[in-house]
């Protein structure tokens, strides 16, 4: 029963050491047996000892070198990469990762069927070297699909932080929200596109995709507050502007009382819209007191060019009025005593 048992081993591995057929490991496929055969010739003639380890690796490097430029070349004319290729140049492609590795590895299984039977350290050699060009052709490709990512990432936070600011969410929660969805868009896409075949690192170009986010917020931030500043200012303007000149028209003792009075009062009263407003943008007190001080400084200023104009009109009037008196005083002067005592009798 045991020898049996063991002519069944030597029949199921036939080709195993100690099998019937014997240990074919070392066997030359018959694709290149014509160059096996010219080799082994060669060596014959020049008289050198037959070293057929080596010569086995000499057929594996020469035949799979043959296989691995064939699958290159079969590579860059498939009509799918070359479809591929073009659809990524146009925008980003939906399911990319997975439709380029199923291309490459398609041509590294054809690769992996025709070299299977030459030597193993060759073959994994060649295959490789073999990977390593196939992804430096296709490398290309990937990054185009995530330029294209990272500009609709950041279109994606534009439209939402504007979709968001108009719905009146306070600017910073807005910025927080639309940063989150967009980054988290950007690294499904990314993972999306990476193959199963290469270890490619995409994060210097999430971090390009962040600054872009941060620098079109900041954009906007400042755009917002100039704007808001802008229009505190202008609601000052018209609460200070007209009764500041109406006070100056009716001039008495408590006029400077008044003015004061009136810019304490429009002053104070713009300050809980002002603060309702920063709020939105969480910048802390600081920011908030240095806009309320500029703000102060801009109503001060308001009053003092109106003060400012109201001196050179009062220096105006009196030139009138002085230029007025000395016309009068020419011309009692230009009648004569007689005229004079004439118009004192009338």
């Amino acid at each position: 029963r045991a020898e049996v048992q063991q002519l069944r081993q030597r029949f199921a591995n036939s080709i195993a050491p100690g099998g019937l057929a014997g240990d074919r490991r070392g066997v030359v496929p018959a694709s290149g047996f014509l160059f096996s055969s010219q080799q082994i010739w060669k060596i014959i003639r020049e008289n050198k000892d037959l070293d057929l380890p080596a010569h086995k690796v000499m057929v594996a490097t020469v035949r799979c070198d043959e296989i691995a430029n064939e699958r290159f070349g079969c590579l860059t004319s498939d009509a799918e990469w070359l479809d591929l290729e073009n659809d990524v140049q146009a925008g980003s492609v939906l399911g990319f990762g997975k439709k380029l590795g199923s291309i490459v590895e398609v041509h590294m299984e054809e690769y992996d069927k025709e070299a299977v039977y030459f030597d193993e350290a060759v073959r994994k050699a060649k295959r490789q070297l073999l990977e390593s060009r196939i992804l430096n052709l296709v490398q290309p490709a990937f990054q185009k699909n995530l330029s294209h990512l990272r500009t609709k990432a950041l279109e994606k936070f534009k439209t939402g932080l504007d979709q968001s600011l108009e719905s009146g969410k306070g600017f910073a929660a807005s910025v927080r929200e639309t940063t989150e969805s967009s980054l988290s868009e950007f690294n499904q896409g990314c993972a999306d596109s990476v193959i199963k075949q290469a270890d490619w690192d995409y994060s210097k170009i999430l971090e390009k995709v962040r600054r872009d986010i941060e620098d079109h917020a900041l954009s906007v931030r400042e755009s917002k507050l100039t704007e808001l500043t802008n229009h505190a200012k202008e609601k000052l303007r018209k609460a200070l502007v007209e009764p500041v000149e109406s006070l100056f028209d009716a001039a008495g003792q408590t006029t400077w009382a008044s003015i004061e009075s009136l810019y304490k009062r429009e002053t104070q009263a713009i300050l809980p819209e002002v603060f309702k407003a920063l709020s939105g943008f969480e910048m802390g007190s600081e920011f908030s007191e240095e806009m309320v001080s500029k703000l102060r400084d801009y109503g001060q200023s308001i009053v003092e060019n109106k003060a400012k104009e109201e001196a050179s009109k009062i220096l105006m009037h009196m030139k009138e009025r002085c230029s007025q008196w000395c016309l009068v005083m020419t011309r009692t002067q230009c009648q004569g005593p007689g005229q004079e005592r004439k118009m004192s009798v009338q």
